[in-house]
């Protein structure tokens, strides 16, 4: 058996991808697991990764190990992201992570993170889509956020921006309810602080005249959208977002205390702390590139990983 599989140590969420070599290039998904384990929760600066997301992290990474160890899987690429990157003890993390799955666990730059994002979207995205002109893709995370602008005849361009749906949490805490007025401050602050990333990477380049987006906040919004009451990644996968949409969204999410935000249809209960600050993030991607809408998609970096494993 030709199996593989991709593992992504991220700030919220730690995932697993494993599947069939179907061949020419071409791969099967068997089977996903995920946990919210937080690793990235409070990490603020250069300081430490907090305790209980390490176990629970560590203790994730064990149950994946014991599974590709009893489906015999050949082939393993684990990555770890911008919580890892930014703490002072990541290289003993990565240490203590390898020894928890028993495959190496990688650090990758976000670079690295954009173009493997970008390769797995590419994987279910139709190609209609970005024939139509120039297009960003953009993967909103816990602990960053990933941009790849398309513009043929022009090489891909990424960029990261260190700025996620935790990161925004540890740097402006909201009380449950969030206040109006602390909404707006974090609404100002991750607008001052896109614009800033506009300016050093996409001054003068291509403006995009459709946006893809992907990963946990953007997918939870397109399943709160359309009020799923079970995800379906069929569902997912090109669904337009509009600006519309996504402010009522916004009133709901903001409004409620995280206990009734938890039972908001469409939203993991577990996600329920994150999506303020995930809303605001999304809108104002939109409202920084000028667009109405976007294009959902649910596939991204582990698909891109077993994309590159399954072509050798």
């Amino acid at each position: 058996m030709n199996r593989l599989a991709a593992v992504d140590v991220g700030s919220l969420t730690v995932r697993l991808a494993l599947a069939e070599v179907t061949g020419g290039g071409r791969f099967r998904v068997l089977e996903r697991r995920r946990e919210i384990t937080g690793l990235g929760r409070g990490l603020t600066g250069a300081g430490p990764l907090a305790p209980a997301g390490v176990a629970a992290t560590l203790e994730a990474l064990a149950a994946y190990g014991a599974l590709l160890q009893a489906r015999q899987v050949s082939r393993v690429r684990a990555v770890a992201t911008q919580a890892v990157r930014q703490a002072a003890d990541g290289p003993e993390f990565l240490r203590q992570a390898t020894a928890s799955l028993g495959w190496p666990v990688e650090l990758i730059p976000p670079e690295e993170e954009a173009r493997l994002t970008l390769k797995g979207i590419v994987t279910v995205l139709d190609p209609a889509v970005t024939a139509a002109g120039p297009t960003l893709v953009f993967d909103v995370g816990g602990g960053s956020s990933e941009f790849v602008l398309l513009a043929p005849p022009e090489e891909p361009y990424f960029a990261g921006l260190p700025l996620g749906v935790l990161g925004l949490g540890a740097l402006m805490p909201l009380s449950d309810p969030p206040r109006s007025e602390e909404v707006a401050a974090l609404r100002a602050e991750v607008a001052r602080r896109l614009e800033i990333f506009y300016k050093e990477n996409f001054t003068g380049r291509p403006a995009p005249e459709t946006l893809v987006g992907t990963a946990g906040a953007v997918t939870t919004l397109a399943a709160m959208a359309q009020e799923l009451r079970e995800y379906d990644p069929a569902r997912i996968n090109h669904y337009r977002l509009t600006r519309t949409r996504l402010t009522a969204l916004a009133e709901d999410i903001c409004r409620l205390p995280e206990m009734e935000r938890a039972r908001l249809p469409g939203l993991e209960p577990a996600k329920a702390g994150v999506m303020v600050a995930g809303v605001i993030l999304v809108l104002a991607i939109l409202e920084l590139f000028r667009r109405d809408s976007l294009v959902t998609v649910d596939a991204g970096l582990l698909e891109g990983i077993l994309a590159e494993l399954a072509g050798g």
